[in-house]
């Protein structure tokens, strides 16, 4: 009588005992039917077929060079594994001592035929995975029309019960206390002082952050309208603050938020070019009463210069620098630099290698379909796919075409640019400006390999009116 073993596993907690017996009672007739005998078994509990991190399926693969059973028995080829790579890698393990794989429900022969026949279960059986995990989608999506809250915590001022959301008589009071506060004044970072202050946790046990305290006035959810990642749909849960103050606190945050972007869209084009001629440091943009400022937070009494005003002076000094000559000049330098670089097109190599390596793995993977027993397969196999991924990664890099650049190239781009100065115009060209006193100085990136940049200034005054003290 043949000596097999019995594996199955069941992949999820929804999933029981059940499932197991069901499995183990379908092989045991199997067995009986065509003289086996079930030796050991082997059980992984809600562990899934798409990865081979399961205890008892390698303890299982381990005991095989025992030399103990001649087969594994498997209710089905997926209950052994949904994945191809591990399904051929596992079953030559097995074949190297001896050993197949049977399944009970899958009548499957050792003829070309029964072996691409288990090459098309495999497949199908992957692809169910992939399907599974849309289904697993669609039921997300019925427990959202069915007012299920979804996440694992409930927001601050409710709690979970039978997943839906409750009111929590504790904390569902100081939710609107914390819109009141807002819309009454306070800043976000003193809500979250007084909370603190009052020993009242975060729904994650932790201290409030001026991000928590945000977060909350943003969420509709207290108006009782609840969304959930990519659907469309809002669903009624709840409702704990008047929409009249939410509303209003929207408004008040809606002109926070305005100012801070009125702030951060400003464009300071002269930052990290601005030097203070008096101690050598960055001299800073920055925003008051709605009006743009440069000045040097490290001079004691230093004086705030008008940014757009200063723009334009440096504009119009650039401007009356670049005429023809100087454009010429500047982008034969540029076109000088850029000969030094060796402009290699990599994508025709990487196209080549990706095309190689995949036939290389496709070839593996039909030894160990095969049965070839070659040493060390499985082990090449995993390295080809990890170049393979390399290899892909590249491409998305690469430039899809290399171009070829000529001096006039550059001469054109900089003479457009020069038409319409642009913080990149500055950048490309200028190196530093210095303020002293009522003078700047812009410093030009034209170098030799004889000197340190800049080799050439450009001077011009700065109004006094535009200076404040």
């Amino acid at each position: 009588m043949k000596k097999v073993v019995f594996y199955g596993r069941y992949s999820s907690a929804n999933q029981t005992e059940q499932s197991i017996e069901g499995q183990l009672h379908v092989c045991e007739k199997y067995a009986a039917q065509n003289g086996m005998q079930i030796v050991a078994k082997y059980i992984d509990r809600a562990l899934s077929g798409t990865s081979d991190n399961r205890p008892q399926f390698q303890r299982m693969i381990a005991d095989s060079r025992e030399g103990g059973f001649e087969a594994v028995l498997v209710y089905k080829l997926d209950r052994f594994a949904r994945n191809r790579y591990d399904s051929a890698i596992y079953k030559k393990k097995l074949r190297d001592s001896g050993v197949r794989v049977i399944s009970a429900t899958e009548s499957i022969s050792d003829t070309p035929e029964g072996i691409i026949m288990e090459g098309l279960l495999e497949a199908m059986d992957e692809y169910y995975s992939a399907e599974l995990a849309r289904k697993m989608k669609r039921g997300i999506e019925e427990s959202f029309q069915k007012g299920y809250y979804l996440n694992r915590v409930a927001p601050f001022g409710y709690k979970l019960i039978d997943r839906r959301l409750v009111p929590d008589d504790e904390t569902a009071p100081l939710v609107p206390e914390i819109f009141r506060k807002y819309l009454g004044g306070m800043k976000l970072a003193e809500i979250a002082a007084h909370m603190n202050g009052r020993g009242i946790p975060t729904t994650a046990g932790t201290s409030w952050k001026t991000m928590d305290v945000s977060r909350l006035l943003h969420r509709r959810i207290y108006i009782g309208e609840y969304t959930f990642g990519s659907f469309e749909d809002v669903m009624p849960c709840p409702q704990i603050v008047e929409r009249e103050l939410f509303d209003a606190v929207q408004q008040r945050l809606a002109v926070s938020t305005k100012q801070k972007r009125k702030r951060m869209d400003y464009d300071y084009m002269l930052t990290g070019k601005l030097v203070c001629a008096e101690c050598g440091n960055s001299v800073c943009g920055t925003t008051a009463r709605d009006r743009h400022y440069y000045y040097c937070r490290r001079c004691k009494g230093a004086r705030a210069i008008d940014a757009d005003y200063l723009h334009e002076k440096v504009t119009a000094a650039l401007d009356e620098y670049l005429n023809a000559d100087k454009v010429s000049e500047l982008a034969a330098a540029a076109y000088a630099e850029y000969q030094k670089e060796e402009q290699v097109d990599e994508r025709p190599a990487l196209e080549h290698e990706l095309r190689t390596v995949d036939a290389q793995i496709q070839n593996a993977v039909n030894a160990i379909v095969a049965g070839a027993a070659l040493p060390e397969l499985q082990d090449k196999l995993a390295e080809l796919k990890q170049r393979q991924e390399a290899l892909r990664e590249a491409l998305l890099d690469a430039p899809t075409q290399m171009p070829h650049l000529t001096e006039e190239h550059f001469r054109l781009a900089l003479s457009e640019m020069a038409k319409h100065p642009s913080t990149e115009l500055l950048h490309t060209v200028v190196s530093l400006v210095i303020l002293k006193g009522d003078m700047a100085i812009m410093c030009i990136n034209l170098t030799d390999e004889a000197n340190t940049p800049p080799l050439e200034q450009v001077l011009f005054t700065v109004s006094a009116a535009q200076v404040q003290g």
